[in-house]
């Protein structure tokens, strides 16, 4: 028995939707998993093959690894904040899933795994997932709109990114997030480029975390006058998702390939609206 499993690349913390709001992109980690004489495991990314492997590990939380073979092939950076982890888990949970093991409900349990919600969310639903109070909701991006990744050279460890955030912040900077995320989700709904410019703004993380990436904090205000719609942290960084409308992807790919010199390259993605699948089959 073979099975297929496709996991999306994700951009989490999405301008004000700290922990709660992620998209999906199109950069994908595909998992073959087949029964065979013994475990193995090789894998086209610089990553453990043993047991100590992220994926073999959420792997055997719904089934053992032995007898056993899986073939890893990824597009996505291991590092900048692309979900290179979070697609690992969920890849691993679906793919013992399929083989049999028992798992009733594989984003919760990738969830757990992974410790935040906003990026499993994306990888398994696609689209610009929305996880708050427990419930899913996912939004479109128009079809008018692509992205293009600025992808760093060095990355930032997730502990250090959340221990640069105070555990409270100023009312006014909670406030304006709440604004942002409403016309985040306006301006994808209505497709109106304008709101969403405006809803990708954030006043609670970015900023606080500006000094483990000044390239990249530097860069975000910069996005616009290279003819972007705007543009947002990816993860806790240190890579940039640019929001670009889809007529100007090249101009703009080119300008921001100019500016960032080499210090970063460029990547240019689509915005992915179907999550995981297993044998080409949605998972949701």
């Amino acid at each position: 028995m073979t099975v297929r499993v496709s996991v999306p690349a994700t951009s989490a913390n999405l301008g004000p939707g700290f922990d709660s709001i992620a998209a999906a992109l199109s950069p994908r980690l595909v998992l073959t998993a087949e029964r065979a004489d013994e475990f193995s495991i090789t894998t086209n990314i610089d990553v453990p093959s043993d047991r100590s492997n992220l994926l073999v590990q959420a792997f055997e939380r719904v089934m053992s690894v032995d007898g056993v073979r899986l073939t890893v092939e990824s597009e996505i950076p291991l590092c900048g904040g692309l979900g290179s982890s979070a697609c690992a888990v969920l890849a691993g949970i679906l793919a013992a899933r399929a083989l049999g093991g028992e798992c009733n409900d594989p984003l919760a349990l990738a969830i757990e795994v992974d410790g935040v919600a906003d990026n499993s969310t994306a990888a398994y639903h696609g689209g610009v997932a929305v996880h708050v109070g427990g419930q899913v909701t996912k939004l479109t991006v128009p079809a008018s709109i692509s992205g293009l990744v600025v992808v760093p050279q060095h990355s930032v460890h997730t502990e250090a990114a959340r221990d640069v955030l105070p555990a409270e912040v100023p009312i006014d900077d909670a406030v304006a997030n709440a604004g942002y995320a409403v016309l985040l989700g306006a301006g994808l709904a209505k497709g109106d480029t304008g709101l969403l410019a405006r809803g990708l703004h954030d006043q609670i993380h970015q900023r606080r975390r500006s000094t483990l990436y000044p390239n990249s904090w530097e860069l975000l205000g910069k996005v616009t006058e290279l003819g972007a719609i705007g543009a947002t942290i990816s993860g806790s960084g240190s890579a940039v998702l640019v929001w670009v409308e889809d007529v100007a992807a090249d101009a703009v790919r080119e300008r921001l390939s100019d500016h960032v010199g080499d210090w970063a390259s460029v990547m240019a993605v689509d915005f992915e609206p179907v999550g995981a699948t297993v044998d080409g089959v949605a998972v949701a």
